[in-house]
C-alpha cells in the first residue's frame, strides 16, 4: 500500500507526527511519500495533487481546518483519507497523536470507511458563474454590525425575504462548527441533509432547518447598503454585490474519511466538548 502524509507546516506538532506515522507504516510495509505544498496555492498544490493520485491513502495531520482542506482535494481525487490531529478540538480527525500505534491497520486492511455528504456551491454574478465545494459550511456575513438582506427559495419556489447577521448552509460534518454556536442542530455525520442556520435574525423566526439531501437552496441578494462576504470552509472570502445569486445542493463528489477506531460519533461529541469546558 502507498500512503501519502501531508503534514501542515503552520502546526508545530504536524512534522514530528507526519515523521512518527512514516517509520510506523514503514515498519508495518507500507510505502510513504512525503506531501509537501499540498496547503499552497498554485503550483505547489497542484503538484501535491499529482503525487497523492498515485497513493492508495492521504493521511492528513493537523487541526480540523487541515484536515477539511485536505478532505475536499481526496474527495476530487476520489481518495480516502485519514485527519491525525495536531490541532486542538480535532472534530474530523480520525487518530490522535497517542493511537499513532493503530496506523498498521491501514496495511491489514483492518479498517471501514465513512463517507461525507459535501455541497457544492454556485454562485452568479456579473462576472459570470463560480463554484465551489463545501464538507463543513458556507457562511454568508456583511461588514461589522451590518444587517444582511436576502432572499432564500427551495428549487423553484417563491422566496422569502429575510434580514439578519448573516446565515450559514452547513454539512452534517459542519454541524458541531460554526452552526451549533449559532444555534444549529447537531446532526450525525454520516447522514445526507443540509442545514440552514440563520445568524441573529430580525425575526420571531430563528430557528435552523433540516433539508432534505437533494434540495437546491436559492438565496438572492436583492439590496443591501454595506459590503457582503460568502465564505467556504473558512477560505479566503469572496464578495457578494447586489444582483449576485447563490445555489446550495449536494455535490457528486463525497469525502471518504477513514477510521480505525471504534469510537462512534457521539464518543467523540462527548470527548471534545468536554474538552472546550
Amino acid at each position: 500500500m502507498k500512503i501519502a502524509i501531508a503534514p501542515n507546516p503552520a502546526k508545530k506538532q504536524a512534522p514530528s507526527l507526519a515523521e512518527e506515522a512514516a517509520r510506523v507504516l514503514n515498519s508495518a510495509g507500507c510505502e510513504t511519500v512525503h506531501i509537501a505544498g499540498m496547503y499552497e496555492e498554485g503550483a505547489p498544490h497542484n503538484e501535491a495533487a499529482k503525487l497523492i493520485n498515485c497513493c492508495d491513502v492521504l493521511i492528513a495531520v493537523g487541526g480540523d481546518g487541515t484536515i477539511i482542506n485536505a478532505a475536499k482535494l481526496a474527495a476530487e481525487l476520489n481518495k480516502p483519507l485519514l485527519g491525525l490531529n495536531a490541532g486542538k478540538l480535532g472534530f474530523t480527525a480520525g487518530l490522535e497523536p497517542e493511537q499513532m500505534h493503530l496506523l498498521p491497520k491501514l496495511a491489514q486492511g483492518r479498517w471501514r470507511e465513512e463517507r461525507r455528504m459535501m455541497l457544492e456551491v454556485s454562485l452568479y454574478s456579473d462576472e459570470g458563474q463560480q463554484k465551489f465545494y463545501t464538507l463543513n459550511d458556507s457562511v454568508v456575513s456583511a461588514e461589522l454590525a451590518k444587517i444582511v438582506e436576502y432572499r432564500v427559495a427551495i428549487d423553484d419556489n417563491s422566496g422569502y425575504l429575510y434580514r439578519a447577521d448573516g446565515f450559514i448552509v452547513a454539512t452534517p460534518t459542519g454541524s458541531t462548527a460554526y452552526s451549533l454556536s449559532a444555534g444549529g442542530p447537531v446532526v450525525e455525520p454520516t447522514l445526507d441533509c443540509m442545514i440552514y442556520t440563520p445568524i441573529c435574525p430580525h425575526s420571531l423566526f430563528n430557528r435552523s432547518v433540516m433539508f432534505a439531501p437533494d434540495t437546491r437552496l436559492v438565496v438572492d441578494i436583492p439590496r443591501n447598503r454595506g459590503r457582503l462576504f460568502l465564505t467556504i470552509d473558512g477560505a479566503a472570502p469572496v464578495e457578494l454585490k447586489t444582483g449576485d445569486k447563490m445555489i446550495f445542493a449536494r455535490a457528486r463528489r463525497c469525502a471518504r474519511f477513514i477510521k480505525l477506531t471504534n469510537n462512534n460519533f457521539y464518543d467523540i461529541l462527548n470527548q471534545k466538548l468536554l474538552e472546550t469546558q
